[in-house]
């Protein structure tokens, strides 16, 4: 299947076309996180295809403090991975402004982490605690359930860090089972600030 695409007016030679996403990256610094958080070269969408999701939003960093543009679109995935992107956000000058269409579990910490944020009108998202497969004799158990506590800190840490006005435990018991919000409720917890208008993608698609 062909994929749509765009044309830089005025600047198209010989015909030339351009995929959308890479027009959007290049012209207006729109970077999409499509699909499951796999690992350290996961899907933030550029001209590299399958980039490297925190290094690409370093570059566009280092190379203008303008806003970058992250559509998220994620059932979520590894929790390691996606907190090192949490923390490229943070770290980097440029302001990442998070547009969710569906975002769960460790895609849902990413949206949260935007400086303005803001979901589609009939977005999802959910917050359950992290969960995996634990192995290995007694003392490892116990050591793979001391870096599970870890690990769900981090996230709550992470989400009080975002803006959620709730204390670490009551954060616990609300996503201790899968937590689900519709856009009013998401902006109410903090998760999110705003409902998407058509006049804000028109604004951010097209100057």
């Amino acid at each position: 299947m062909l994929e749509p695409t765009f044309m830089r007016p005025g600047k198209v030679k010989d015909d030339q076309m351009r995929s959308t996403k890479e027009y959007l990256l290049d012209e207006h610094r729109v970077v999409f996180l499509d699909g499951v958080i796999r690992d350290a070269r996961c899907q933030l969408c550029g001209k590299a295809g399958d980039a490297d999701s925190a290094n690409l939003l370093l570059a566009l960093g280092a190379h203008s403090s303008e806003p970058i543009k992250m559509f998220i679109t994620s059932p979520g995935g590894v929790v390691d991975t996606a907190m090192m992107i949490y923390d490229t956000m943070k770290l980097i000058d440029a302001p990442i402004i998070t547009v969710g269409r569906y975002c769960a579990s460790a895609a849902a910490i990413l949206m949260a982490a935007g400086s303005e944020r803001y979901l589609w009108p009939r977005a999802k998202m959910m917050l359950h605690l992290p969960s995996g497969q634990m192995m290995g004799d007694a003392v490892e158990l116990e050591i793979q359930q001391e870096e599970m506590k870890k690990t769900q800190q981090s996230l709550v840490d992470a989400l009080i860090e975002c803006g959620v006005k709730k204390t670490p435990r009551q954060i616990l018991k609300d996503i201790n089972r899968e937590k689900w919000f519709n856009p009013t409720e998401a902006i109410e917890y903090g998760l999110a600030d705003e409902v998407v208008t058509k006049e804000l993608l028109r604004g951010w698609l097209t100057k």
